[in-house]
């Protein structure tokens, strides 16, 4: 009987370690979503916003929030980054002015609560047409096909 005794006794202790109540201990991922204006002209003053979130809550206190802009004919590498504004209610906004019509990319890079989280949307800016639309993916698409297949010491 001692010796059922000497091995309950430290797996009772072992339960009554992690029985404690429990409370948000999982990592709820911090979410990103992007706003952008649905008709962009060349020229015009636009408002980009990204509203943060996390637990259904607004994140009002994100370390970075920032926008990276480029226009996909142009590559990532002629992007520009603008930090950008907490407005409350958990969006953080840009204004920003596109000088031609294309395709871009908007990436939102935000840190909050020890996280980075980087989604990207495309917007079309400018009067094109669905074949211009096609035609400007479809020849970038291969563009970086084919600087993924050159040599492994060459960086952009």
């Amino acid at each position: 009987m001692k010796k059922f005794g000497a091995v309950l006794i430290p797996i009772l202790l072992l339960i009554g370690c992690t029985s404690a109540p429990e409370e948000k201990t999982t990592l709820e991922v911090v979410k990103v979503e992007t706003e952008l204006p649905a008709d962009v002209q060349i020229e015009e003053e636009v408002d980009i916003r990204t509203h943060v979130t996390q637990w259904d809550e607004n994140v009002e206190d994100a370390k970075e929030v920032q926008i990276e802009i480029w226009n996909v004919e142009e590559g990532k590498e002629n992007s520009e980054l603008i930090d950008a504004e907490h407005n409350g209610d958990g969006i953080y906004e840009v204004k920003y002015s596109f000088e031609k019509k294309g395709i871009y990319r908007i990436q939102s890079h935000v840190t909050a609560r020890d996280m980075h989280v980087m989604p990207t949307k495309q917007l079309v800016v400018g009067d094109l047409t669905q074949e211009q639309i096609d035609e400007i993916l479809g020849s970038v698409e291969s563009a970086e096909e084919e600087s993924d297949h050159e040599g492994s010491g060459h960086h952009h």
